[in-house]
């Protein structure tokens, strides 16, 4: 199965950490590099390097559709699909939209006729009714923050959408949160914490409540008692080298690629996000003991 990996500039590397980091995935073996955007054009520029500096193909998971109008993501996609010789994927969200699914069949519509012709375009997507988009109208989806159970579920869904619509099913993605550290514990609360911030979002608060997940979340925020590896064991990967990659591989179950988002133990360390990198490359496990 081909994994990708993805950087998050609010883990804060800097500039020669990061172009560091994404040839180190190349050299891993990775299939390509991910990063996360804002509702400007920051993140195609990042691609642009990344790809310049490694040859692999990036992503964009996903572009707040609600912060600018289908045009101008359309444009800057084709700029990073011309620039990196037509292997940049560009996924689109609905950032702050109310009737988020109803709109995005519009603006999905509106960019993909900006794009170039064999350009993939692709859905991030959590509820029932996005994930009918997605697989109607979409190239792809990616999910995020999904247990084993609700990938199985989702993949249901979308190829359901996908049927009703005579179409192929679309390639399903998903960000696996991972933080690996000598000291599990650090590791664990790492990636609690990451989650627990997206309960402050509606969207993802109610996709944790479909899963059964959000109130163990509220507690991981209150309370030093909780028993973090049994909560965010559901939906990410956390530990000590050679005891993380097999999480990760149980949550890639179901999908067509899944992608290491690595979540530093402290911010701005490379040792952090090297040993993540390496603990879920592709191939057998190098260990970092």
């Amino acid at each position: 199965m081909p994994t990708g990996f993805a950087l998050d500039p609010d883990q804060g590397f800097g500039p020669t950490d990061e172009l560091r980091l994404v040839k180190l995935g190349a050299e891993l073996g990775y299939a390509s590099a991910w990063t996360p955007s804002g509702a400007d054009a920051a993140a195609f520029d990042r691609c642009m390097r990344w790809h310049e500096a490694s040859g692999l193909p990036t992503g964009i998971s996903a572009v707040p559709a609600s912060g600018q109008p289908a045009a101008f993501y359309a444009e800057q996609a084709r700029r990073a699909w011309e620039a990196s010789g037509g292997t940049f994927t560009l996924v689109v969200g609905s950032g702050q939209w109310t009737k988020a699914a109803e709109r995005m069949r519009r603006y999905l519509h509106e960019v993909r006729q900006a794009l170039a012709a064999d350009m993939p375009l692709y859905v991030a997507a959590l509820g029932p009714l996005m994930l009918d988009v997605g697989g109607q109208l979409a190239d792809g989806i990616a999910l995020n923050w999904c247990t084993t159970e609700q990938v199985a579920r989702s993949r249901q869904r979308i190829e359901a959408a996908a049927r009703g619509a005579g179409r192929s099913t679309p390639r399903i993605i998903q960000y696996i949160r991972t933080a690996v550290d000598p000291d599990p514990g650090l590791a664990q609360r790492t990636l609690a914490t990451a989650a627990a911030r997206y309960l402050g979002f509606p969207v993802y608060r109610r996709h944790f409540e479909r899963m059964g997940v959000a109130a163990d979340l509220q507690q991981t925020s209150a309370s030093d008692t909780v028993p973090l590896s049994e909560i965010v064991g559901k939906i990410g990967a956390s530990g000590k080298p050679g005891e993380t990659r097999a999480q990760f591989e149980r949550l890639a179950e179901g999908l067509d690629m899944p992608i290491v988002r690595i979540l530093v133990t402290r911010r701005g360390d490379f040792d952090s996000a090297r040993r993540a990198l390496v603990e879920c490359k592709p191939g057998p496990l190098v260990s970092e003991r």
